[in-house]
């Protein structure tokens, strides 16, 4: 007969493994591109792309909360959804630098994406080649 020290050796290590199966299939990273791609139905094809990757880095900051965006919302009422206090001036200053526009916490996530596109499309980057 199994002294029962052996028995409940054996049973704490078959849960220890267990748990930390379960564990690691728990813990996944989030698709933010695909949580967000209800966003490109509100913008025409030109600008689909654009809006999404502008809520992706959103979504980087608010998190799931990113799931109310809507093309009328403004910087300010999209900073307010941060788990973490950031102010509507920090997110302005946070798209000059990452897409180069001029905007103020009043700008609507359409009209971000409008200056986004229109500059883009307009910028160097996309002069035809010859």
């Amino acid at each position: 007969m199994i002294p029962p020290f052996y028995l409940y050796l054996g049973v704490v290590v078959l849960l220890m493994s267990l748990g930390r199966v379960m564990w690691r299939q728990r813990i996944k990273p989030v698709d933010w591109a695909l949580v967000v791609a209800f966003v490109r139905l509100d913008f025409p094809p030109h600008q689909r792309d654009f809006a999404q990757k502008i809520a992706i880095g959103l979504a980087a900051i608010v998190g799931m909360k990113i799931k109310q965006l809507r093309p009328e919302h403004t910087l300010k009422q999209i900073a307010a959804w941060a788990d973490d206090s950031i102010h509507a001036q920090d997110l302005v200053k946070i798209l000059r630098v990452a897409f180069g526009v001029a905007c103020d916490e009043a700008t609507t996530f359409r009209t971000l994406v409008e200056k986004v596109a229109a500059k883009r499309t307009d910028g160097p980057e996309r002069a035809p080649k010859e």
